[in-house]
């Protein structure tokens, strides 16, 4: 895994909640991008934006609970099935509006640029969704930040190369990774995913998630402390090497 590229797309995750427009781009610059956009309606946001080497990124916010958009977590709680072509089932609540957000994605940029996808908590539900609405040539990078499982086995399986390479990344005992709960067809894509420990990480499937319930470890900004302390520990081992 670089643990570069996955810290620098959690920051991004994490700036994709300022709702403030004027704030939202300023975050974005510091961060080292060229601002493109931004979507938001009652139950969505991302944020459009382009890096010095050209690479275009979309970055999903997760739940605005905290600055009152109850669609957001309407969207969360909705978890009756979507049933597609091939047997392919995703949760309602996170797919909804999905497409409204590609639909703006796609206008502000040429046709067939490729994406790179990240968010956390329901932004990155939705970027597990990223293959219903861009053909694989277009998927670049996809990072979702303890994303709730969104999917049935029969969606990892048809979606399995377009996803090969999205990063998951759980952190501590965080209460959503395993939500829902009471649905056992709603599963996170088979295959390894980072899971971030108070002190280290470690890499596991997903499938051995050890759960927990601790609503202190669902915060994007803790996802990006302890990757932050991964990557400097790294280049001080590079460094003394």
């Amino acid at each position: 895994m670089n643990f570069a590229q996955i810290l620098a797309a959690a920051r991004r995750a994490d700036a994709a909640y300022i709702i403030d427009t004027t704030k939202a781009r300023a975050a974005f610059e510091a961060l080292g991008y060229t601002w493109i956009g931004q979507f938001k309606d009652n139950d969505s946001q991302a944020v459009l934006t382009r890096d010095a080497g050209g690479a275009v990124y979309l970055s999903i916010s997760g739940t605005r609970f905290s600055d009152g958009k109850l669609g957001d977590l309407f969207d969360d709680i909705t978890t009756v099935p979507v049933s597609l072509d091939g047997g392919v089932q995703v949760t309602h609540g996170a797919y909804d509006g999905c497409a409204d957000i590609w639909a703006w994605a796609k206008a502000q940029v040429p046709r067939g640029t490729v994406f790179n996808v990240e968010g956390h908590s329901l932004g990155g539900w939705r970027a597990t969704y990223t293959p219903l609405f861009l053909p694989a040539a277009q998927i670049g990078a996809l990072h979702a930040f303890e994303p709730p499982k969104g999917a049935n086995l029969a969606y990892f399986q048809k979606y399995s190369a377009a996803l090969a390479r999205l990063v998951i990344v759980g952190n501590g005992a965080d209460v959503w990774f395993g939500y829902p709960r009471l649905d056992g067809r709603w599963i996170h894509r088979p295959g390894e995913m980072l899971h971030l420990l108070p002190t280290g990480y470690r890499i596991i499937d997903t499938s051995a998630w050890p759960g927990g319930l601790d609503l202190g470890d669902h915060d994007i900004d803790l996802v990006v402390k302890r990757l932050a302390v991964i990557v400097a520990g790294s280049a001080r081992l590079a460094s003394a090497t």
